[in-house]
């Protein structure tokens, strides 16, 4: 058996999230399935992390056990099985240890809003039609990105030991005409970024104070964020390791 390493970029849109869940369509499920008619056996896969029900990815990284087979070979095959909305975009061989979820040193997540109408973009961007005070939603970043305890931001009934994160970056810039937030941290809770979005639209548009935010980030009660950002505007962009 050799140890592989996938890169995978998926729309995430017609999707349960990226784990597998019984009854639903996940992409978990799709590249096993590929998989086992190449291989005709079940292969289970392990991603870097799961994204949730319509969310994207550019480089979901994935772990997986093989028989000796010619990787350009293995990667043509899958995607020309995968939909078209699934792609793998790399296949390397790895090291037998490599995990690729308790490997991975960092997790870089981007929110992409438009605040101009499009028809094109619709289903990858949040569409914001009113005024933002960036500066102020600049300062909450900042908050974010001291705080180490986000339970407020956890979506109520997830299966977790604790709530600590480590944020690394947490920052708006534009990136032609959209309003991008980006997030790099060592883990994420279920619902997290979407949350925190949310909560710093709320802020730049008037319905929080600085102080209030500082308030939900203490209380560690999720049940005082009012505003969740939809998920089409979120992406996976990138999955760090300490040997890249």
């Amino acid at each position: 058996m050799q140890r592989i390493k996938l890169v995978v970029e998926y729309d995430g849109a017609k999707y349960f999230g990226w784990q597998f869940q019984k009854g639903q369509a996940s992409i978990q499920d799709e590249i096993e399935k590929a998989l086992f008619t190449i291989f005709k056996k079940k292969i289970k896969i392990t991603g870097s992390g799961r994204t949730d029900t319509g969310v994207h990815a550019r480089n979901q990284i994935v772990h997986l056990d093989i028989p000796d087979y010619d990787l350009y070979k293995l990667r043509r095959s899958l995607n020309g099985l995968l939909k078209n909305d699934i792609v793998v975009k790399d296949i390397q061989n790895s090291a037998p240890g490599f995990h690729a979820r308790f490997d991975a040193a960092a997790r870089r997540y981007r929110y992409y809003i438009s605040q101009e109408s499009t028809a094109i973009n619709r289903n990858y961007v949040w569409q914001v039609n009113f005024p933002l005070n960036i500066t102020l939603m600049q300062m909450g970043c900042e908050r974010i990105r001291l705080n180490r305890d986000f339970q407020a931001f956890c979506k109520t009934g997830s299966d977790v030991k604790h709530y600590q994160c480590d944020i690394f970056e947490s920052k708006w810039f534009f990136l032609e005409k959209l309003l991008v937030y980006e997030i790099k941290a060592n883990r994420f809770l279920h619902g997290m970024v979407r949350a925190i979005v949310g909560t710093l639209i709320d802020l730049g548009r008037g319905k929080i104070s600085l102080n209030e935010l500082d308030k939900i980030i203490e209380s560690k009660d999720r049940t005082l964020i009012k505003l969740t950002a939809p998920p089409q505007g979120l992406v996976l962009e990138e999955v760090i390791y300490t040997d890249q």
